[in-house]
């Protein structure tokens, strides 16, 4: 049975294990980051620049459109795509790659 368009309408999404832990008296489970201190030291690197400008490998050009695979290589998304187009290996590190990942900024 499909639930009615009013219901929908109302519908409002609720967590239900905070509520479940408000409930029992216990507090929420405090997020951990498990990002080892040499990858976090590149992460940050990345991100700040140290005012240098980030620049595809394949074009060397500032990327429009970041793409990340999941070996951690940073290209744009349209040359990535030209690069994985005759065998599926990142232009890098030769790893297969399966798909990637965008970066929003």
């Amino acid at each position: 049975m499909l639930p009615s368009w009013r219901s929908l309408l109302s519908w409002k999404p609720i967590k239900m294990e905070g509520r479940r832990r408000a409930a029992d008296g216990l507090k929420p489970v405090e997020i951990i980051d498990l990002t080892d201190m040499e990858v976090r030291a590149e992460i940050t690197n990345l991100i700040d620049g140290n005012g240098k400008v980030y620049k595809c490998p394949i074009c060397m050009e500032s990327p429009e459109e970041q793409v990340a695979t999941m070996c951690g290589h940073v290209f744009c998304k349209s040359c990535l795509s030209t690069a994985l187009s005759p065998c599926e290996v990142c232009p890098l590190c030769k790893k297969i790659v399966s798909g990637f990942i965008r970066i929003y900024t």
